[in-house]
């Protein structure tokens, strides 16, 4: 479209945006000042643009390199994304907790974890984890996603499932340990460590697992602040459960080399899950764009 008009400019923009195209636009002078304004996203190049056309725009490129509008998308839909992930992580352990709890009730029987040791999960142990998960570094293969529409909201269905199946794992596991472990019908100190043990585990391999929707994470990068976050919260854990001052606290005892075992390999459970569901739905998506492109094969052949 070299050598356009302004009004041509404008018609262009706005036939792309009619069949539902999110448009972006660059321009340097005064003519593109009305399509940049029009544009979905407007840029400005910073150092050869004029005044009006930067005024125009919604983002300015300071180096005029085009490369940079690629760099500038990678953090843009990683940043959604992040927010997403954060946001269902959360959902996730508060659902958890709040049906726990809500069960346990329904059910009369003693609540699985005391005062004290829902606020350590909901304050310390959910905070670091969760904050790790807003810097999650760009995936390969996030400017290859289509634009998303902007009325998309963070909270979907998908999430919402991935939400639901997650806070189902974590609690049907977390009953089974207290009620396995409180076969004499008399809730004691290691009870309830077990118990507040095997939730802070599930939170951990929950967080793990909400790094990305699609993705496994096995296939990610890492995440050094994720790792770092982690790594201090079961630090914490483990003071919890074997320093002696915390323990009066949180009326917690240590618990045996066997027993961090056997609830290492149970919380690890709403990882598998998660696994699972992303490897069959990304086979999913591969059949049926192999399907789409078989047929649209044989409609140029026709």
């Amino acid at each position: 479209f070299y050598r356009t008009t302004p009004a041509h400019k404008l018609k262009i923009v706005k036939a792309l945006q009619s069949t539902g195209n999110i448009v972006a636009m660059t321009g340097d002078g005064v003519n593109d000042a009305v399509a940049l304004r029009a544009a979905h996203i407007g840029i400005a190049m910073g150092q050869s643009g004029t005044d009006v056309c930067k005024e125009a725009a919604d983002m300015i490129l300071m180096d005029d390199d085009f490369f940079t509008i690629q760099a500038a998308m990678e953090e843009g839909k990683s940043l959604f994304y992040n927010i997403r992930n954060f946001v269902g992580f959360q959902l996730s352990t508060s659902v958890a907790a709040l049906a726990l709890i809500g069960l346990s009730t329904l059910a009369k029987i003693p609540n699985p974890l005391n005062a004290m040791q829902i606020l350590w999960i909901n304050i310390l142990m959910d905070g670091p984890p969760a904050q790790s998960l807003g810097v999650e570094p760009p995936d390969a293969d996030v400017i290859r996603r289509p634009p998303r529409s902007p009325k998309e909201p963070i909270i979907t269905r998908y999430l919402v499932v991935n939400v639901l199946i997650s806070a189902f794992v974590i609690v049907s596991g977390t009953l089974f340990v207290f009620i396995n472990e409180m076969s004499d019908n008399i809730v004691s100190p290691r009870d309830t460590t077990m118990t507040f043990t095997c939730f802070v585990f599930f939170d951990m391999f929950n967080a793990l697992s909400f790094r990305s929707q699609r993705r496994s994470v096995f296939r990610l990068g890492i995440n050094r602040v994720f790792l770092a976050a982690v790594g201090a919260s079961l630090l914490g854990q483990l003071l919890v459960i074997y320093f002696p001052p915390l323990q009066r606290v949180f009326q917690t005892e240590a618990l045996t080399w066997k027993d961090i075992a056997f609830l290492v390999a149970l919380t690890s459970s709403v990882l598998v899950v998660s696994e699972v569901k992303k490897l069959a739905e990304n086979l999913w998506e591969y059949r049926r764009q192999r399907k789409y492109r078989r047929v649209q094969f044989t409609e140029d052949i026709v």
